[in-house]
């Protein structure tokens, strides 16, 4: 049965489009333990050299990817679950009604990518590069985001909930629209490129040092007064 859209939230990401069944492990069943190696990956995705790589409609569990890179992929309607994609390079493509639940992303680069109605939850993506994606109604939760790069990237209506995230580069990027809440900043690149971004009250403390230097603002002890 198909999922019900609700296109008329924009902050809500769409569930994908998939029949109620379980996961099954792309690895064959051989365990969580082993690798798939990247050409095994692009065998089952059909795809030859890494280029035009397609998954439609399909549940993964437990994949585990060496590295490699990727060109002209094509997620949608997918939901991903234990995944380990650390140190895989995607140039282009997009990925639409993509639901990741657990697993490691860390160090992953995609450029130029186009993501939307994206959920990421309990992730450790450490060191993501996202630079030049556009990013639509897409949500991350409770994830390690510590280091993501989202250079020149345009996020309208994403959200940051309870997410790490320390060292992130904003410069350049653009916000249509952005939520934080509870999320952690620190030593954070690029402030400026928040601009129109909604900000909960107790994440401000964190991105403060970040915003006075985006502003040029130097901050200074101030001096008790002498009151004679």
């Amino acid at each position: 049965m198909a999922t019900t859209r609700r296109r008329s939230d924009p902050w809500s990401p769409v569930a994908p489009d998939l029949p109620a069944e379980p996961a099954r492990p792309i690895d064959g069943g051989r365990g969580p333990a082993e690798l798939v190696e990247l050409a095994e990956l692009l065998a089952e995705a059909g795809a030859g050299a890494g280029r035009d790589v397609r998954l439609v409609g399909v549940r993964l569990a437990t994949l585990r990817v060496v590295g490699g890179q990727l060109a002209g992929v094509t997620l949608r309607d997918v939901a991903l679950r234990d995944v380990a994609l650390a140190g895989t390079i995607v140039d282009g493509g997009a990925a639409t009604r993509v639901t990741v639940d657990g697993g490691r992303l860390s160090g992953a680069v995609w450029v130029d990518g186009e993501i939307r109605d994206a959920r990421l939850t309990d992730v450790r993506a450490d060191g993501l590069t996202l630079r030049f994606c556009r990013l639509h109604r897409s949500r991350f939760e409770g994830c390690d985001l510590s280091g993501l790069d989202l250079t020149r990237a345009r996020l309208d209506h994403v959200e940051f909930v309870r997410c790490d995230l320390t060292g992130v580069d904003f410069t350049g990027a653009t916000v249509a629209a952005a939520r934080f809440a509870d999320c952690r900043f620190d030593r954070v690149a690029g402030a400026s490129g928040l601009a129109g971004a909604e900000i909960g009250v107790g994440d401000l403390m964190g991105l403060a040092p970040s915003l006075a230097a985006a502003l040029g603002i130097t901050i200074v002890a101030t001096q008790p007064t002498d009151r004679g």
